[in-house]
C-alpha cells in the first residue's frame, strides 16, 4: 500500500485514496472514532498533498478555486519518488543495532490513553482496551500523530520532543468540503521557503530516507517536506495476520497492529531547551502558532485543562503583541489571507491539553471566519474583546470576597470555580455569535457578544449568591460586587 496512490483514508463512503478526494466531485467525510485522529489526518493529508503538488502560491490558488484534475495529480505524482511512501517505509527509520528499544501497546499512539508508567501519567480514557487492534491503514496516521502531536513527557524518560514542540496547538483552515480543506492547508513551496528563511542547501530528503545526525538539528537546514514529516523516534510496528474490526476507523481488516517499538533520536530540535541553547532555532511549522520571546520561539500550547481557545482566537488570526512577547498566527493562516480567496471558511483549532505526563483535555473548536479572511477581521476582534471584558468584570465582582477576613484559599476557590464556568460557557456563546460574522457589522457583533456574555456572567454570579445567601459576610460581599456586572456595557 502506498499513501500517495492507494485507498487508506477512512470515510463515510469507505476507504478512498488521496487522489480520489482531490480529483473527485464527491464530498467525502472522514470517519474516525477519535477527534484527535481526525485532526492528525487533516494535517497528514495536507502535508501529503504538498509533497505531490509542490505548488507555488499562484498555482495553489488555482487548485483551490478551479480544482485538481486526475491528469494534473498524475503529472505531479510522476515527479515524486513514491517508494518512500510505501506502508513498510513511511515515517519509519531504523535505529542503530546497539540502541535501546522500547515497546508499547498500540493504544499509546492515541494520547488520550495512559501511555506511561510514571506517577503523573494519566489519560482521558479509563480503559486501554478501547484501542487494542489497529488496521494497517490507520497505523500511519497514528504514527504521524505520535511524532507531531503527542507530548514526549507522556512516554516518560523514553519520550522525545518532536519538531513542533510538546503539546502544540494546531490551527487549520476548514473549508466547505474535505477536498477544499486539504487544499487550503497545502503549503505553497515558494512562499514557505521565504517565510521560514531556509538555507539554499536545506536538506530536502525525508528523515526515513536520510536520518538526521548530530547533537541538534538546525532549523534552517530542514527543508519543507523533511520538516512536514520530521521524526522524533526510530519506529517499527508489530503486524499480525488476523481478522479484526479496527478500533480507530471501525473497518474490517485482515491485518492488525497491536504493538510498536521505538527508539528516540539522539539529537534535539529547537523546540527543546537543549536545542535552543545549542542555537538550533525553531522550525516554523506551517500549522503551528508561535510565541516569540526574548529567549527564543515557542509553539503555542493550551495552558491548562480550564483553558478555552476563544480567549486566544484573535492571536491565531491576527497576532498579539505584549511587552514581553508576541504571538504570531500559523503560516497556513497567513498564506490563506495572502491568496485573498472569497469563500466561507472556518478556523479549526485543535490539540492536546497536557500537564507533565498527563493528557487532561482536548481542544477541537471550529470558528466561522469572514468570507475573505484577509478582511473584516475586526469583527472577530470585537467579539473576543467583549468576552475578555466580561471575564474581567466578573473577576472584579468576585474580588470583593477577599476583604471580609475569610481564608483566602476558600474564597479564592469560590471565585476560581465561577470563572472556570464562565470561560467554558463563553466558548459556545462566542462560536454561535461568529456564525453571523459575514452578516453583521463589527459594532453589532460586539453588542450581541456583550449582551449574551454579560447575561451569562450575571447568571453565574447569581448562582453563587444563592448558594451563600445564608452566610451573611459572604452574601454582603457579593452584593457589593454585583454592581460591577450591572454597569452600562
Amino acid at each position: 500500500m502506498n499513501l500517495l496512490n492507494d485507498p487508506f483514508i477512512s470515510t463515510t463512503q469507505g476507504k478512498v485514496s488521496l487522489k480520489e478526494i482531490l480529483t473527485s466531485s464527491q464530498d467525502y467525510q472522514l470517519q474516525y472514532y477519535f477527534d484527535e485522529t481526525q485532526l492528525a489526518m487533516l494535517q497528514l493529508l495536507a502535508s501529503l498533498t504538498t509533497v505531490v503538488l509542490k505548488p507555488t502560491i499562484v498555482e495553489l490558488k488555482q487548485y483551490i478555486t478551479q480544482g485538481v484534475s486526475a491528469e494534473q495529480y498524475d503529472d505531479c505524482l510522476a515527479k515524486v519518488d513514491t517508494k518512500w511512501f510505501e506502508d513498510d517505509s513511511f515515517m519509519q527509520s531504523k535505529a542503530l543495532s546497539q540502541s535501546k528499544v522500547f515497546s508499547a501497546p498500540v493504544c499509546n499512539l492515541i494520547s488520550g490513553i495512559e501511555s506511561s508508567g510514571t506517577v503523573n501519567a494519566s489519560g482521558l480514557f479509563s480503559e486501554m482496551k478501547q484501542v487494542e487492534n489497529v488496521c494497517s491503514d490507520c497505523i500511519h496516521v497514528l504514527n504521524y500523530n505520535l511524532h507531531m502531536n503527542i507530548k514526549g513527557d507522556c512516554f516518560g524518560s523514553s519520550g522525545a520532543t518532536g519538531i513542533r514542540g510538546g503539546g502544540a496547538i494546531t490551527t487549520l483552515i476548514a473549508a466547505r468540503t474535505l477536498k477544499s480543506t486539504i487544499l487550503a492547508n497545502t503549503v505553497a513551496v515558494d512562499n514557505f521557503h521565504k517565510f521560514a528563511s531556509l538555507s539554499s542547501d536545506a536538506e530536502q530528503s525525508l528523515m526515513w530516507e536520510i536520518p538526521p545526525h548530530g547533537d541538534y538539528f538546525a532549523a534552517q537546514e530542514i527543508g519543507l517536506e523533511r520538516g512536514l514529516f520530521a521524526l522524533a523516534y526510530h519506529i517499527s510496528f508489530q503486524m499480525d495476520d488476523k481478522k479484526i474490526s479496527c478500533d480507530v476507523c471501525g473497518r474490517l481488516s485482515t491485518k492488525t497492529v497491536t504493538a510498536f517499538q521505538r527508539t528516540k533520536y539522539t539529537g534535539s530540535y529547537g523546540s527543546t531547551k537543549k536545542g535552543r541553547d545549542a542555537g538550533a532555532g525553531f522550525w516554523l511549522h506551517p500549522y503551528t502558532p508561535r510565541n516569540i520571546k526574548e529567549d527564543g520561539t515557542y509553539a503555542v500550547c493550551a495552558r491548562d485543562q480550564h483553558w478555552q481557545s476563544w480567549q486566544e482566537l484573535t492571536s491565531y488570526v491576527i497576532g498579539k503583541e505584549t511587552n514581553k512577547s508576541s504571538v504570531k498566527p500559523a503560516y497556513i493562516v497567513n498564506q490563506y489571507q495572502e491568496m485573498d480567496i472569497t469563500d466561507l471558511t472556518s478556523l479549526l483549532i485543535g490539540g492536546n491539553i497536557a500537564s507533565q505526563a498527563s493528557i487532561v483535555g482536548r481542544v477541537y473548536d471550529l470558528y466561522s471566519m469572514p468570507a475573505t479572511l484577509s478582511k473584516n477581521l475586526i469583527r472577530i476582534t470585537k467579539v473576543v474583546e467583549a468576552g475578555l471584558e466580561q471575564k474581567e468584570k466578573l473577576s472584579i465582582a468576585f474580588n470583593k470576597l477577599f476583604g471580609i477576613g475569610y481564608d483566602k484559599n476558600f474564597v479564592g476557590g469560590i471565585k476560581e470555580q465561577a470563572m472556570q464556568r464562565f470561560v467554558a460557557n463563553a466558548q459556545q456563546i462566542i462560536q454561535q455569535i461568529l456564525l453571523d460574522v459575514d452578516r453583521k457589522e463589527a459594532a453589532q457583533l460586539r453588542r450581541d457578544a456583550v449582551v449574551s456574555l454579560n447575561k451569562e456572567a450575571k447568571q453565574i454570579f447569581a448562582a453563587v449568591q444563592l448558594k451563600y445567601q445564608h452566610d451573611l459576610p459572604l452574601f454582603k460581599a457579593l452584593i457589593k460586587g454585583e454592581f460591577v456586572l450591572h454597569k452600562q456595557h
